[in-house]
């Protein structure tokens, strides 16, 4: 059996065109080897590829360029409004991260403060990532804080015993950083009243508009919108962590050449809490 591929063979392989697999050997992006003037793949260096890669072979060998991790509104909308195609599964920035490591999707966006409380994102990525073919890719800073009904008598943590309360799902990184806070204050979150628990960060500040709750931990900027009050508690980096192979690839990149237009200034610019002056910016590389 031979230990190479051919052309036809690997397109059929990720189910891509032949062309697209002479232009990604021509660009070197694809381990290959010429012999009498055929293109051939290594089939090992080919799976290393492809799981470096984050391709998944399922029934039907189907790549799966996928956005995995956070909820974001001004990342949903950038990867429409930028014509990326690229779908998502945003379910929290844990369930992001074991998703991405198993290969499921080609980005992740997270944003988790490190442990001794000096920045955020890159001890995950460190500590997960820092020995794969990753980038770290920051998308924007967002302020976060006590999104609360109006009247409640809530300033601060010791007043959210006794009120209605939105947690998010235990994968979400705002939960785990609402639950360091609670911890500081002292208070166990079992012994609060939780009333529900929300998928999104809209889903979160709609539960308050809507008077089904009293707060939530969530960002300024829905707190703005929906004219809820907001009690400020820290500046997170939300950031992607992005497959270094991918990155280069037409969607990613039509996402991130998005970033530096106008339009997603104008955009950005409609959530008040938001700093994306530095968007796109490499904040770490995996070793790899």
């Amino acid at each position: 059996m031979s230990e190479f591929l051919t052309t036809k063979e690997v397109a059929e392989l990720l189910r891509i065109k032949e062309r697209k697999v002479y232009d990604l050997a021509a660009r070197n992006a694809i381990p290959c080897a010429k012999a009498t003037g055929k293109l051939l793949f290594p089939k090992a260096e080919i799976r290393q590829w492809m799981q470096e890669k984050g391709v998944v072979t399922e029934a039907g060998n189907q790549p799966k360029f996928v956005v995995l991790g956070s909820h974001d509104p001004v990342l949903e909308w950038a990867l429409s409004a930028s014509g990326s195609g690229l779908p998502t599964l945003l379910s929290g920035s844990f369930d992001g991260l074991t998703r991405y490591k198993q290969h499921e999707g080609i980005a992740c966006a997270i944003h988790l403060e490190n442990s001794d409380r000096s920045g955020w994102n890159t001890e995950a990525f460190q500590e997960s990532l820092a020995n794969t073919a990753s980038v770290l890719v920051h998308w924007a800073k967002r302020e976060r804080g006590l999104v609360v009904k109006p009247g409640s008598g809530i300033e601060g943590f010791s007043d959210i015993p006794g009120k209605r309360l939105v947690t998010r799902q235990a994968a979400a990184g705002s939960q785990h950083v609402f639950e360091r806070y609670l911890a500081d204050a002292g208070i166990a979150l079992d012994k609060l009243k939780v009333v529900r628990e929300a998928r999104t960060e809209t889903e979160a500040a709609l539960a308050i508009l809507e008077d089904q709750a009293d707060v939530a931990f969530g960002l300024r900027c829905f707190a703005e919108r929906y004219k809820l009050d907001f009690i400020p508690v820290c500046e997170e980096s939300y950031d992607l962590i992005i497959d270094r192979h991918a990155y280069f690839e037409p969607a990613m990149q039509a996402l991130l050449n998005f970033t530096k237009s106008e339009a997603f200034q104008a955009e950005a610019a409609r959530y008040i809490g938001y700093d994306v002056s530095e968007t796109g910016r490499v904040v770490a590389n995996g070793a790899r």
